[in-house]
This record gives structure tokens, C-alpha cells and sequence, in this order.
């Protein structure tokens, strides 16, 4: 299949972990000349720069769980479903939670309902260099995640298709055009009333 020579070489890591270390570094700097007045705006300031890293962390997982999702049903793997699906659940709760986090800490910093290309405006230009790094960063993630999300629904709606039409061959239950079973008919009892 085409689409699996375009998923993400396995080195990913390794090139996150070297960006990650590269972020720490302009922390300081980030840090360093941001001409907050106040101990409790600077204190808001930098747990928004974590929040931003971890929402772009946990989109990240989360891409990589639809892009083993993809693997395991373009394999007929349908058993890891089940573990993927409660990792993905995790990480789903995990993201909600950290962008309810940046929503209140944004609007201590007087950031509340700006987008993201509005905060740069408001910063200082060592501020929005560095912001700018961080959301382009989080953009890619939620880009790749979005795109995972897509391949992912088609590829096990493809596998759902061909389950229907592997269960009315054998069982000879009729399905109408849009492949739904046709309740009305007597052929589906026996399954209907063991699975349903």
C-alpha cells in the first residue's frame, strides 16, 4: 500500500528529543527579557509555555496511537483496537484537561479568546520569536494528528464494509443500498437476536 511509505520514519524521537533540548535552551532566553512587571504574570507566562509543550505532547501520542491504529487494521489486527482505543481515550481526557489549562491561563494573562497570531502581537519580540516556535510546533502536531484521525476512519471503514459483505455472503442477511440490515426481513433473526 502507497500510504505506508509516507508514514513517519521511526527516527521521529530521536529529532523531538534534539527540539526539546533546543526549547530548553531558549527558555532562558525566552525567559530571561520578558518584560513581565510582576512575579505573578511571569509565573502565569511560563505555565503557559508548558501547557503549549505538553498540548503539543500529548497530540503528538495521540497521532502516533491513529498511526499504529492504521498498521494494525491494514494488517486485520483488529484485536489491538481495543488497547489503542483506551490509549487514545487517555490522551483525548489528558488534552481536554490541558486546554481548559491554557484557556484559564490565558485569561490571566489578558489573553482570553486572542488566537494564537494575536498573542504574538501582544508580546515582546523575544517573547514572540519563541511563542511563535512553540505554536507552530503544536499546529504541526495537530495537523499530523488530524491527518492520522482521517487515514484511520477510512481505512476501518473500509474493514466494516468488507465485514458486512463477508457476513450477508454467509449468512445471506440482506443489507439495503447504504449497507445497513434490513431488519424487516425473517433471514437476520437468529443473528440479530444473538449480537444485538
Amino acid at each position: 500500500m502507497k500510504w505506508i511509505d509516507k508514514m513517519p520514519a521511526a527516527n521521529m524521537e530521536e529529532d523531538r528529543e534534539k527540539k526539546i533540548g533546543t526549547k530548553k535552551s531558549m527558555d532562558s532566553e525566552a525567559n530571561g527579557d520578558n518584560g513581565f512587571a510582576d512575579k505573578n504574570r511571569q509565573v502565569l507566562y511560563e505555565d503557559f509555555l508548558d501547557i503549549i509543550r505538553d498540548l503539543t505532547d500529548v497530540a503528538h501520542k495521540i497521532a502516533q496511537v491513529e498511526e499504529e491504529k492504521i498498521i494494525a487494521v491494514s494488517q486485520k489486527r483488529h484485536e489491538l483496537l481495543e488497547g489503542f482505543m483506551k490509549r487514545e481515550q487517555a490522551d483525548i481526557l489528558k488534552l481536554r484537561g490541558l486546554d481548559q489549562h491554557r484557556i484559564r491561563l490565558a485569561k490571566g494573562l489578558g489573553w482570553d479568546s486572542l488566537t494564537f497570531s494575536q498573542i504574538l502581537e501582544k508580546v515582546n519580540p523575544v517573547q514572540q520569536k519563541y511563542l511563535k516556535l512553540l505554536f507552530f510546533e503544536l499546529e504541526q502536531e495537530l495537523m499530523r494528528l488530524i491527518q492520522s484521525k482521517e487515514l484511520a476512519e477510512r481505512i476501518i471503514n473500509v474493514r466494516i464494509y468488507e465485514l458486512l459483505i463477508t457476513v450477508e455472503r454467509k449468512t445471506g442477511i440482506p443489507y439495503d443500498n447504504t449497507r445497513t440490515v434490513n431488519l424487516d426481513e425473517g433471514l437476520c433473526v437468529n443473528l440479530c437476536d444473538r449480537y444485538i
